[in-house]
């Protein structure tokens, strides 16, 4: 359990968040009784996380959460699943019906599924190029990098001359393969980072790699923070344009992160590259929570230098004036 900056986040088994006079009090068990571990002021928190089953909060504390407007989420393996949404949502009716209008249009859903994904791909070979930089006395990996930065500029190209939704994904998963087929050379050999791995590639009992595991924790939290600015923006997080609807899928959340993925792939790598001792807990059942706050407190350093909460925010922003007022959609830019 770690509280960095506006984040409380609670990753022991049995711990238990109260209310005590106005302040928000965690307590952990400790040789078979509780004590006092946080005591804070709800107004100097941004968020609450719970990481881990095992763990409670009260009611009062739920509501505190509520009226001062903190993020409270639930994660289960690494993904957020539930969260405090405000009573008044989904009064927003106007919204979610143009949301409908524009999924039902071909034209107008291919074009904002195309903009998340060149989003994607261009950050991608933005990253690249970063790397390439760091790596220029390696000749063998710097020319690799470029070659992969060409591959990944034709894909844009075939980008633009994509006639349906199922092209662009099509797309989309080929850049992805190019793009983790040069990153993985990048890590060092001993943290065991041979691919990308999703969530259908991993069977029961499967080792993962602390790589791979960090990147699943750098995209919850991603998630986490898309998922909020969809909901301040009004929009209906279940109806997106670019993933496909299944029941209870937020697949506008997935749209949205795309364009941002890039960021946390480069602050993985990086760190894996720069200070791999801060992963390697991830593979150690004593250790893991040491590693799960390693990489809470590394990804929201880089928000904070990089103002990246406002930037989603900002996204958000401009997907709703696309969907109110068919507005240009200008993806985020990673520099």
């Amino acid at each position: 359990m770690s509280k960095g900056g506006k984040i409380l986040l609670i990753d022991e088994w049995g711990s238990r968040l109260r209310v005590r006079k106005g302040m928000l009090v965690l307590f952990v068990r400790e040789n078979n009784r509780f004590v006092k571990k946080i005591e804070i002021s709800p107004v100097e928190l941004d968020s609450i996380i719970f990481w881990i089953r095992g763990s409670s909060v009260s009611t009062a504390a739920i509501i505190e959460a509520a009226r001062y407007c903190i993020d409270l989420v639930i994660f289960d393996n690494g993904r957020p699943v539930a969260r405090i949404v405000p009573a008044k949502y989904g009064s927003i009716y106007r919204i979610w019906t143009r949301q409908l209008i524009i999924y039902h249009r071909k034209e107008k859903r291919l074009k904002i599924a195309r903009a998340f994904v060149y989003g994607k791909i261009d950050n991608q070979i933005s990253n690249l190029r970063y790397f390439s930089r760091l790596v220029m006395h390696n000749r063998n990996l710097y020319y690799m990098l470029r070659r992969r930065m060409d591959d990944m500029y034709s894909m844009l190209q075939k980008l633009n001359d994509c006639k349906s939704v199922d092209e662009v994904r099509n797309v989309e998963a080929a850049a992805a393969r190019i793009y983790w087929k040069a990153l993985k050379e990048l890590v060092p050999r001993n943290l065991g980072f041979k691919r990308r791995l999703k969530r259908y590639d991993v069977v029961p009992g499967m080792s993962i790699d602390p790589v791979n595991k960090a990147l699943n924790i750098g995209y919850g939290i991603l998630r986490k923070e898309v998922w909020r600015a969809i909901f301040m923006a009004g929009l209906n997080p279940y109806i997106g344009f670019l993933h496909k609807p299944r029941p209870g899928r937020l697949s506008l959340i997935f749209d949205l992160m795309e364009e941002f993925r890039p960021l946390i792939d480069r602050i993985i790598i990086s760190c894996s590259r720069k200070t791999p001792g801060k992963l390697k807990p991830l593979t150690d059942n004593e250790k893991e929570a040491e590693g799960v706050a390693n990489v809470f407190r590394i990804v929201y350093e880089e928000f904070q230098r990089r103002n990246i909460v406002q930037m989603i925010s900002v996204q958000a922003r401009r997907l709703l004036n696309y969907v109110l007022r068919e507005e240009p959609y200008t993806y985020f830019r990673l520099v």
